[in-house]
């Protein structure tokens, strides 16, 4: 097996098209990007963060599950038909049925606090919104469907009833453990 030289392996050539090249440019100039290495190491994370390896034309995957990508609008427009009270329980469906379908490590024990990352870095990874957990507490910024579906969701993976706290400015959601 040949010797790693650190110098020489980390060092990438890489010709480009001519519109990758102007794009990389256009970043450059909008001071969007420093330059060339940083877009293409983000790009590189992005691509690893999603799973793109699994990706095919047409259908874009995440594990075993399908991945579509619709516009936030056009969600909306699907979930405003929704009552809350059924978006609530759509979500604990949901949760449900992907705990006995199986879809992550079968030794996964949601109930305990330490594991709940997990669930809330994927959220994160599938556009959900942004998800900090401090103990049993979960911040919930930038959400991308309802903070009832997310509550609902949660309530049934995590088999952990919450309380929803809204700052007053309705942008930053906090989910608490209800004390039994």
């Amino acid at each position: 097996m040949p010797e790693l030289n650190e110098e020489k392996d980390n060092f990438i050539k890489i010709d480009l098209d001519k519109s990758l090249r102007r794009y990389l440019n256009y970043l450059k100039k909008i001071k969007n990007i420093k330059d060339e290495e940083e877009a293409i190491e983000s790009a590189l994370q992005i691509y690893k963060k999603l799973n793109m390896h699994e990706w095919m034309p047409y259908i874009y995957r995440s594990g075993n599950e399908r991945l579509l990508i619709i516009s936030h609008g056009m969600f909306n427009d699907i979930l405003s038909t929704i009552p809350e009270s059924r978006l609530f329980d759509l979500a604990k469906s949901i949760a449900l049925k992907r705990k006995v379908l199986r879809t992550f490590d079968p030794n996964l024990d949601l109930t305990q606090v330490d594991n709940w990352s997990i669930i809330l870095n994927e959220m994160e990874n599938l556009g959900w919104g942004k998800f900090t957990r401090d103990g049993d507490e979960i911040k919930i910024e930038y959400p991308g469907i309802p903070l009832v579906f997310i509550r609902g969701y949660l309530e049934a993976l995590f088999n952990q009833e919450f309380c929803a706290h809204v700052t007053m400015d309705g942008k930053i959601m906090v989910l608490r453990p209800q004390k039994s």
